[in-house]
């Protein structure tokens, strides 16, 4: 919701379902990284929420221990990158303008640092360009309930 400076409140535009395109609206995509400790998982979805394409570090070929690696995360981040290429020269042929991209991050993983370089290359050089907003959305634990006590060994 949009709010202006009075304080009254604007519903957020509405897109119509028979939309033929034009230079008033440019779809937004999203990218998220889900990096944890043990995997990378990269989903690249529509703005409605609905999957276009995953990729995790199993995926894309690496066993057991190797899935948290950041050579994994790299190879997610690329095959990624070539999804969303195709998908934005689709949506050129339709419209003339480019697709917008948000992209989330969540979790601590090296697949997250693995992302942020694979973008900064040649190789992530058209997604680059087309991302405009990044969001962390690690949750992150402020106070809450007590933690279970360590193990002696």
């Amino acid at each position: 919701m949009v709010q202006d400076l009075q304080g009254s409140e604007d519903p957020a535009p509405v897109i119509p379902h028979d939309y033929q395109g034009g230079y008033d609206y440019i779809p937004a995509y999203r990218f998220h990284c889900h990096s944890t400790k043990t995997n990378t998982i990269n989903t690249f979805t529509n703005s409605n929420g609905n999957v276009i394409a995953w990729f995790s570090g199993g995926s894309c070929g690496f066993k057991k221990g190797n899935r948290s690696s950041y050579e994994a995360g790299y190879q997610c981040a690329v095959r990624m990158f070539q999804i969303i290429q195709g998908v934005a020269e689709e949506e050129e042929k339709n419209s003339p303008n480019n697709i917008r991209i948000d992209l989330f991050f969540k979790g601590f993983g090296q697949g997250r640092e693995a992302l942020f370089k694979a973008l900064t290359t040649e190789q992530g050089e058209l997604v680059r360009t087309r991302v405009c907003s990044i969001t962390d959305r690690t949750p992150l634990k402020i106070g809450g309930t007590r933690a279970k006590k360590t193990k002696r060994r």
